[in-house]
């Protein structure tokens, strides 16, 4: 394990420190290929001018570099595309020591939580919890139906009511009607004579 300022360096500051370390590399390369871009297209322009002049010789010469200096320039793109499959490499290692931190901290919480957790204390908080809902339930139940009972008598007697007071209607009805059918008497009925009970006699027993 290598050491930065005096402590031990961990996985994350070796990845973050090779991470750059392999940046600054592709940008050296890129500017090292822009060079070497440059000096071709230089020496493409100098051939074509000592073509003009007819210095075969010199064209020669010149193409040669030409062809050294193009294959610089694809192992320089070749180091580049190394490189950065080496910084992928590193990145999924960043990306996987950070998931696996994050799985520890989760597994921290969870340990603690089942630690925590007290099964016997949870069932009895459970069974307490269902039987007081069983209890209101009844006493629920036996609300509801007292309430019924007494709505439906109040209902009853009022319905009962209601038809008492229909049929004598009804009743008054037709004995208007039968009343009025009836010729009326002009006068009044008087008594004949008054019914009064006769004694009764009893046998008299001789001594």
């Amino acid at each position: 394990m290598e050491w930065l300022f005096g402590h031990r360096m961990t996985p994350e500051e070796m990845l973050r420190k090779n991470q750059r370390a392999l940046n600054k590399a592709m940008r050296d390369l890129d500017r090292e290929r822009m060079k070497m871009e440059q000096q071709e297209k230089k020496v493409i322009n100098d051939i074509k001018k000592l073509a003009k002049e007819g210095q075969m010789d010199a064209v020669k010469i010149m193409a040669k570099d030409l062809v050294r200096t193009r294959r610089y320039v694809r192992k320089f793109m070749l180091m580049k595309a190394n490189i950065q499959a080496v910084s992928l490499k590193i990145q999924t290692l960043k990306s996987q020591n950070t998931m696996a931190q994050a799985m520890r901290g989760v597994t921290r919480a969870m340990a603690t939580m089942n630690r925590q957790l007290n099964m016997p204390q949870i069932q009895k908080i459970l069974q307490e919890f269902e039987k007081q809902s069983e209890i209101m339930d009844m006493k629920e139940e036996m609300m509801s139906d007292s309430i019924d009972e007494a709505m439906a008598a109040d209902d009853d007697e009022e319905e009962s009511d209601q038809v008492v007071s229909q049929i004598l209607d009804e009743l008054g009805l037709q004995l208007n009607d039968t009343l009025s059918g009836l010729p009326q008497a002009t006068g009044s009925l008087s008594v004949a004579g008054q019914y009064r009970p006769r004694p009764l006699h009893r046998p008299t027993r001789g001594p």
